[in-house]
């Protein structure tokens, strides 16, 4: 254990010196202060503006920050040849994909808590004007369960770019680094689609048995990043639950393993 902490450490610090990942982060929040400026939309129009702008900037650029960080890792340490010196020492093969996935991990929930939180100051100062009366006299919002739900979405944020940058990493053992981000970014937004490939695998609208098995394939492989996307549950003012929480979380951590464990397949037959 003590050998991971060493190397994500490591990588945490290491991480946030990339200029061009700092570049992006600074981007992400300037779009997501910029939601401010919805002020001549209608109250509804407008806190669905705020909503898809801010967790949807949060979702994309978190998933941006997790590819080039995760894909970079470990073929710069080859690059650089510090892979050498840092496997001579007791640190096994496991070990170090770990502690740089881990270290990688923990940068991009840095980058994603600190633009998490400028979403949630936008949305508490502007939030008490959308359950203000219409002229009608009719509240917009109830706004009872969205602060928590905003608070949940962020969090779920976390664990889906756990996945992608698990995907990052281990992709990066197995192919070039900019092949890697190629493929993490296709099966990020296929992963968005997984429920669509689902309905098309059934028999009743696929009657080709070869490709409702290759939809059927894709939809149970594929991690499905829609179930991480709750911004539906918060327009409606519906709580998200926790057993949704937990459920979506247990299904990202196993995937994460999954994905992790065949990295270190690859990574071990590997010559570095």
């Amino acid at each position: 254990m003590r050998a991971i902490y060493r190397v994500a450490r490591a990588t945490y610090y290491e991480g946030w010196r990339r200029r061009f990942l700092n570049g992006i982060l600074v981007f992400a929040i300037l779009i997501i202060g910029s939601s401010w400026v919805f002020t001549y939309l209608q109250p509804g129009a407008e806190l669905k503006m705020l909503i898809d702008v801010g967790l949807g900037s949060i979702r994309f650029f978190g998933m941006l920050i997790a590819v080039f960080l995760g894909t970079r890792l470990i073929p710069d340490e080859i690059e650089k040849r510090t892979i050498y010196t840092l496997l001579s020492k007791p640190v096994t093969r496991m070990q170090f994909l770990l502690g740089k996935y881990f270290g990688g991990l923990a940068t991009v929930i840095s980058n994603v808590a600190l633009m998490g939180a400028t979403f949630y100051v936008v949305f508490l100062v502007k939030a008490p004007q959308f359950a203000q009366p219409t002229e009608e006299g009719s509240p917009v919002y109830s706004m009872e369960f969205m602060y928590e739900n905003i608070a949940k979405a962020i969090v779920l944020n976390f664990v889906e770019l756990a996945v992608v940058m698990a995907i990052a990493v281990v992709a990066s053992v197995v192919f070039s680094w900019i092949l890697a981000a190629i493929v993490s970014f296709f099966v990020y937004f296929v992963g968005q689609m997984s429920e669509f490939f689902g309905h098309l695998a059934d028999p009743e609208t696929t009657a080709n048995p070869v490709a409702r098995m290759i939809l059927l394939t894709i939809y149970r492989v594929l991690p499905h990043f829609e179930n991480f996307d709750v911004r539906e549950s918060i327009l409606t003012d519906i709580p998200v639950i926790w057993p949704y929480m937990g459920k979506v979380a247990a299904m990202g951590a196993l995937y994460v393993a999954v994905v992790l464990a065949l990295g270190y397949l690859f990574f071990n037959q590997r010559e570095v």
